[in-house]
């Protein structure tokens, strides 16, 4: 794997989660699209030939999230304390353990 390889994917990850974060005050649907496309690109990442990109993916989406949690100037925060924003929260969280083990899997071999 290659550094661009992963920037790439970082950037994909970021981009991603923008997006979610952007549309999941929208209504149940697009939360569920949201939480759908983040873990589906990150499993799918995870399950190529290098799945440490899918660690880097994993690890641009949360910076994202660590941004939207840390609040703003003006004293409020993007992700509200409801129901929308704990799956957001845990959306993270699934991440976080979706990257660490995909770190664990880049030197497994078939049949070893």
């Amino acid at each position: 794997m290659t550094a661009a390889f992963a920037a790439v994917s970082a950037l994909i990850g970021a981009a991603t989660g923008v997006a979610a974060i952007a549309v999941h005050r929208s209504g149940p649907g697009w939360l569920a699209l949201a939480v759908a496309a983040s873990l589906g690109v990150g499993w799918a990442l995870r399950s190529t030939g290098t799945p440490r990109l899918g660690a880097a993916y994993c690890l641009g989406w949360l910076v994202v999230l660590g941004f939207a949690l840390a609040g703003r100037p003006e004293g409020d925060y993007v992700l509200a304390s409801d129901l929308a924003g704990y799956v957001m929260m845990a959306t993270g969280f699934a991440l976080v353990v979706l990257g660490i083990t995909s770190l664990g899997r880049g030197g497994l071999r078939p049949g070893a």
